[in-house]
């Protein structure tokens, strides 16, 4: 009598193991769904960064006068705040003005990020250019690492942590013009 339950017995056994195996399945799904998703952010951070930094080395006088220095987010939702588009008559600092507010605008539309352009080398005295800029895009991840590494602190825009920023993720680089 014994023998009768037993092929039943191997059917529910093997059907606990396959469903561990495809719940498992569905796990590494998903934890590949959100890692492909952060690194399609930092490819874009990557991106934004290069693209700030392009356009300061296409404006040296704008960054020679220090008109890229001080970009704090400079996106507009409302796009009330839209330079003029002063074609090929723009003084460089129109033009560092519309830059900053083109790579917050296209920062925010890519993956709702915000920039910041600070001076990481001032020149030797008051009246040189800045040497080397600290580009930094911050966004916010999924699931955020347990530790920031990308956070160094020595600076209020290189700390992503600011409570103000309310992003757990960021991407610095410093770049010269």
């Amino acid at each position: 009598m014994l023998e009768h339950g037993f092929t039943l017995l191997e059917a529910l056994v093997a059907l606990v193991v396959i469903s561990i195996g495809l719940l498992g399945l569905l796990g590494l799904q998903t934890v590949s769904l959100v890692n492909t998703q952060n690194s399609e952010a930092r490819s874009l951070a990557s991106i934004g960064a290069d693209d700030i930094a392009d356009r300061i080395r296409a404006n040296p006088a704008g960054a020679g006068d220090g008109h890229y220095e001080d970009i704090v987010s400079p996106y507009d939702p409302e796009g009330s705040s839209v330079p003029g588009d002063c074609g090929s008559g723009c003084s460089p600092e129109d033009m560092a003005e519309r830059d900053a507010w083109e790579w917050g605008q296209s920062l925010h539309q890519m993956f709702r990020a915000q920039g910041y352009v600070a001076c990481e080398t001032p020149g030797e005295t008051s009246a040189d250019p800045c040497r080397a800029y600290a580009i930094t895009i911050a966004w916010n991840e999924r699931e955020a690492p347990a530790a920031n590494g990308a956070s160094n602190g020595t600076d209020s825009l290189h700390n992503c942590d600011r409570e103000e920023l309310e992003f757990n993720q960021c991407f610095i680089t410093v770049v010269r013009p």
